[in-house]
């Protein structure tokens, strides 16, 4: 039952919740069908002018913001009325945005960023579907890692919309319609249908997610009353008083038991404590500094790319493919925090990070790689994207539980979206003199961090039980295994 409902998790996650960051996809359909482009002249209407790229990447910004930002109101809607109500409520919110995108005047900036704004909220359903990694004990970060990756996968679905936005509005053109009317029209019915696959999936969510927070609910249902597990039917009266018959374990299987039990640094603490803990201070803030760098990448590599000599949009387009194909990668960040650490972890993905910066150029003397070898690039930046989402939540579970898991992870997702206005300006400045400087900045960034990934974070793995199994794997031994 446990695996069917990760998969569930998945296939929702991936219909909604990262769909804001197929940017690149969209952005084409946007610019073939001239969305914005009243302010271009003549010479720029198989281009993207100036001040069309400033408005398209307000839209994305828009939508950047509420994914981080309203999932601090979903994650408190989730604790307080259950998950269930969170993800319809979500899912339908989605829909409406879609309705808005797919209706929206070529030239309404409004329409198009409220409609983005409201595809953002999707990336609640992800929060939602985190605490399923419950299910699966040892493997715990493995299984929330593969749910970030299916955040990532949402990525996918702007990617079919784009090319069966593209299809239709070839064969349209093929009958005498014009260009921009044959992208409007198929632009409607490509997320018509959409809405119509997410608004099914929504009434789904009232029959398989449960109505509190703990996914043990939907695994009992799904067993049914006489079937299942014996394990999966036991109640938490029955662990605790198998727990009492048990004899002590021998210290041989204290890091198993460890593993199989572990028990969170903050867990039992009120959602206020855990808030204002030192140890969720510097994770959310962490967390945020990396997001503004996250951003700028995202609004400015289709006109850096474009600035290289990528006219026809094809070296653009294998980003974004590369992005979606990225997700595989997702349970190896889980496991890399298992058994390397979050510290190491979190430390390899700002560096990925430095580097695919360093690969765009930083103007002058350094150029960047060429327009080919930009594909290096695409692999870095979005492995190290990856890790950063996957230690963000992995890293809350680990600390923190799940009792106020909604609440913390929200909080954190509210406070980076503080970072991501800081992104347009920085867009904005590359569009009129080079996007040099901007990437000099965000790489140093990334390197400013690593006081925190490998000297807190990685000495509170060491220290405390901030991580499973790593003391017994590292040859250190806590006071009550040597007793």
């Amino acid at each position: 039952a446990k695996w069917v409902l990760l998969a569930y998790g998945l296939f929702m996650t991936t219909l909604v919740a990262g769909v804001v960051y197929g940017w690149q996809s969209f952005r084409a359909v946007f610019i073939a069908e001239g969305v914005l482009s009243e302010g271009c002249d003549a010479n720029s209407a198989d281009g993207e002018c100036p001040s069309q790229a400033k408005e398209l990447g307000l839209i994305f910004a828009c939508g950047a913001w509420s994914v981080q930002a309203c999932r601090m109101v979903t994650g408190l809607v989730r604790d307080r009325y259950g998950t269930r109500v969170c993800v319809v409520g979500v899912m339908l919110t989605v829909a409406v945005g879609i309705v808005l995108l797919a209706v929206s005047p070529p030239q309404s900036l409004a329409m198009f960023c409220a409609g983005y704004f409201l595809l953002g909220i999707g990336a609640g359903v992800q929060l939602c579907m985190q605490s399923i990694s419950m299910l699966f004990g040892q493997y715990q970060g493995a299984a929330s890692a593969t749910l970030s990756g299916a955040f990532t996968l949402s990525a996918v679905i702007p990617l079919a919309c784009a090319e069966a936005i593209q299809s239709i509005a070839s064969d349209e053109r093929t009958d005498g319609g014009t260009d921009k009317a044959s992208y409007a029209d198929a632009r409607g019915g490509v997320l018509g249908a959409w809405c119509v696959v997410v608004v099914v999936f929504a009434a789904s969510a009232m029959w398989l997610m449960p109505r509190g927070g703990e996914f043990r609910e939907s695994v009992r249902y799904l067993v049914g009353g006489d079937g299942g597990d014996g394990d999966e039917k036991k109640t938490k009266k029955d662990d605790e008083e198998d727990g009492d018959d048990e004899p002590p374990r021998v210290p041989a299987k204290a890091a198993k038991a460890a593993n199989e039990h572990r028990r969170a640094p903050h867990e039992g603490k009120s959602a206020r404590e855990q808030l204002v803990s030192l140890d969720f201070i510097l994770l959310s803030a962490w967390f945020t500094v990396m997001l503004l760098p996250t951003n700028y990448f995202i609004i400015s590599v289709g006109d850096q790319l474009e600035g290289m000599g990528d006219d026809d949009g094809e070296i653009t387009r294998g980003f974004q493919l590369v992005w979606v194909i990225s997700s595989v990668l997702s349970p190896i960040a889980g496991y890399s925090a298992d058994v390397v650490g979050r510290g190491s972890t979190m430390t390899f993905a700002m560096g990925c990070y430095a580097a695919s910066f360093a690969m765009l150029g930083f103007g002058g003397e350094w150029s960047g790689l060429s327009l080919r070898a930009q594909w290096l690039n695409f692999v870095c930046f979005n492995v190290g994207r990856l890790w950063v989402f996957s230690m963000y939540f992995v890293s809350v579970g680990r600390l923190f539980g799940f009792r106020h898991y909604g609440t913390l992870a929200g909080a954190g997702l509210l406070l980076s979206a503080m970072s991501t206005p800081l992104a347009v300006p920085m867009h904005q400045s590359g569009v009129d003199g080079g996007f040099g400087e901007s990437n000099l900045a965000s790489a140093m960034i990334c390197l400013g961090l690593t006081p925190y990934t490998m000297g807190w974070a990685w000495r509170r793995e060491i220290t405390e039980e901030g991580m499973r199994g790593f003391p017994a794997r590292w040859g250190i031994r806590r006071e009550e295994e040597e007793a």
